[in-house]
């Protein structure tokens, strides 16, 4: 290792900050959009056209593609090493302590969406690029940046580029854990609708709306319903809250004629279920206790809360499983909707046995399918394998053992990144062995001790793969 670079690295500490926090200051959730030059909403745009100015000022060579992604290129020679992180975010939710898109530093600790996800460790990617630059040390290879603009919603922005372009010998990603990750779970995204008519039933709450979590990849951490009925049904519904096991997580309130339910759940990443509380498995638990109208809703509420809220592992599903090297099946509704025409569940499901996808998706379709369930696929992302034994992942577990002073071994996530769509890569840092997942969490943040350990990292593993 150069300690050369290092000592550069450390100098650009208060450099980072500031643009880690310029970038944190575009809301750049995806929009639809229907220009061609912003394919994913104009604040995604406006925070690429900013990172690609930093990158510039930098002394890069930059590119928009077509604001799908951002190129940032240092040197012409030898293999191609490529860095791929992205400049999209989920949304910021509520119940913030610090405003979620300014980059407050708080006792050492730089709060934003986006922060560990993945603006910060963009910056800490860029300016290593920056530290070999200025250093200049010798290299055998080049380096190319890619900025994604649609990680968080469907990686729309990864396939149009490989579609145009051709891909980097290998390389790493800058969203997920260290030491190093060599496998990831496969990946599905799928939905359940149902449609109805409009009908009242005496007897029966009539459904007037459900409204519970953002994203698919978000475990939510609200959920309303609110249901229409009389004197009696809203004492039934007193009665079984008090019955119902909720941990003060439900309360019901009357506004005339209707019935208000609101669930406060715990949010987290969908990969890591079991880190929040899943407030539409709750919502339909309290609700599969009631009588509601028209029979359709009930059928399908009770078939939602019977397959898939029994927990985040698939059991009732009949697709629980695990293996060695990935650890267990997850299974995540995130968006729950419906009104007085009908409703539509959205769920992410992270598997371990890679080679067993197709009849996984088998067995979904017709537990689905059995309850009269009508279910999409809308994502199918295979997962990642890569051999701990190669070159890739040897170089950056290396420099992260001398760098962190750690002998952490590589590991496997149900995270996806973008390297399953590209051949030889592997995510590699921000998070820490042992430090809580915050991304996707509000209070989003990622210390600036952490944020310069990566820099760091980043800065050495890239120059030997430079070397390589």
């Amino acid at each position: 290792m150069v300690e050369r670079l290092s000592e550069i690295i450390a100098s650009y500490k208060e450099a980072i900050i500031r643009d880690t926090q310029r970038l944190i200051a575009f809301e750049s959730v995806y929009e639809k959009s229907e220009r061609k030059d912003q394919p994913f909403g104009a604040a995604i745009a406006a925070a690429l056209d900013c990172s690609l100015e930093i990158a510039a000022d930098l002394g890069f060579r930059t590119r928009n593609v077509d604001g799908y992604m951002g190129e940032v290129d240092f040197g012409t020679d030898g293999k191609k090493i490529g860095i791929i992180a992205h400049i999209d975010v989920v949304p910021a939710g509520e119940g913030w302590s610090y405003p979620p898109f300014e980059g407050r530093v708080v006792e050492g600790k730089l709060y934003g969406r986006g922060a560990s996800d993945d603006k910060g460790p963009l910056v800490a990617s860029l300016y290593a690029m920056k530290a070999i630059k200025d250093s200049g040390l010798p290299i055998k290879n080049h380096v190319r940046l890619l900025i994604g603009c649609d990680e968080e919603s469907g990686m729309r922005c990864i396939q149009y580029y490989l579609d145009k372009e051709e891909q980097p010998w290998g390389g790493f990603s800058p969203d997920g854990e260290f030491p190093v990750i060599f496998g990831e779970k496969g990946i599905y995204r799928f939905r359940c609708d149902s449609t109805w008519a409009d009908t009242k039933v005496r007897g029966r709450f009539s459904l007037i709306k459900i409204e519970g979590g953002t994203r698919a990849n978000v475990v939510p951490e609200s959920a309303t319903a609110v249901l229409s009925g009389n004197e009696k049904l809203f004492e039934l519904a007193q009665k079984e809250l008090a019955q119902f096991d909720h941990e003060d997580r439900l309360a019901l309130s009357r506004d005339g004629d209707q019935l208000v339910i609101k669930v406060r759940g715990q949010s987290a990443h969908a990969s890591m279920p079991w880190q929040g509380i899943n407030a539409n498995n709750l919502l339909l638990n309290f609700l599969r206790r009631l009588p509601l109208a028209p029979a359709a809703v009930e059928q399908y509420i009770y078939s939602l809360a019977d397959l898939f809220a029994d927990g985040y592992q698939g059991t009732n599903l009949g697709i629980a499983c695990s293996d060695e090297i990935f650890g267990e099946l997850t299974l995540s509704l995130g968006v729950l909707q419906a009104d007085s025409q009908g409703g539509s569940a959205s769920f992410d499901l992270r598997y371990p046995n890679l080679d067993q996808r197709e009849q996984l998706w088998q067995k979904i379709a017709a537990a689905c399918a059995s309850r009269s369930l009508t279910v999409t696929l809308e994502q199918d992302k295979p997962g990642l394998y890569v051999p701990q034994d190669s070159p890739m992942i040897q170089c950056l577990l290396k420099a992260y053992h001398k760098v962190s002073g750690r002998q952490d071994e590589p590991i496997t996530i149900g995270g996806g990144t973008y390297c399953r769509t590209l051949n030889n890569f592997v995510a590699y840092g921000p998070v820490f062995p042992g430090q809580k997942q915050v991304a996707h969490e509000r209070d989003e943040y990622i210390s600036i001790d952490d944020l310069m350990l990566c820099a760091e990292i980043y800065t050495q593993a890239l120059y030997s793969l430079l070397q390589i």
